[in-house]
């Protein structure tokens, strides 16, 4: 019997009836779902041994994806929405709306030169779009002299407590 206890003998509808019916447990101390799952079954029982057909997920990229991504890229994150207000927009997305629409009329050849062209026509709106500032990296970290570094990264335990014990010392006499 100790072996039922693991989860590839049965499902836990099966257990939970069957403690049902052994009278371990009583019929209204039954979990909310016990009715509807007998009420409804799947047509597949979920047990540990069934065989599930393994498909791979599709990569869904919508052409505005790009767009986003690279707005992104270049003006980093702009400032927190409301998500309340479902009357709001985010920049990004007037961003993509004026991008599309400057697109539609087909005045650019570049892409470069329609993103440029895109975040101008939002400045002229009123959109205000800070570029992100990226530092450079280094390749080795240069540590920083004695006099620039931080007085707290150098603290010690041992120093610590003969500090407090001297401190104590000096209070005493």
């Amino acid at each position: 019997m100790a072996g039922s206890r693991l989860e590839k003998f049965g499902t836990i509808f099966t257990r939970v009836r069957d403690l049902i019916r052994g009278g371990v447990m009583k019929h209204e101390e039954r979990p909310l779902w016990y009715d509807v799952y007998a009420a409804f079954p799947p047509r597949d029982p979920p047990l540990a041994e069934r065989n599930y057909d393994i498909k791979p997920v599709r990569r869904i990229l919508y052409p505005e994806d790009k767009i986003r991504a690279d707005f992104y890229k270049t003006y980093g994150t702009p400032r927190p929405m409301d998500l309340t207000d479902l009357d709001s927009v985010s920049e990004c997305q007037k961003f993509i709306l004026k991008y599309q629409q400057l697109e539609r009329l087909g005045k650019y050849q570049e892409e470069a030169e329609l993103f440029e062209a895109a975040a101008r026509a939002l400045q002229r709106d009123g959109v205000i779009l800070k570029k992100r500032q990226l530092k450079p990296v280094t390749e080795t970290v240069d540590e920083p002299q004695e006099g620039q570094r931080d007085p707290a990264l150098n603290i010690r335990i041992s120093d610590m407590i003969k500090e407090a014990l001297q401190k104590t010392e000096t209070e005493k006499s």
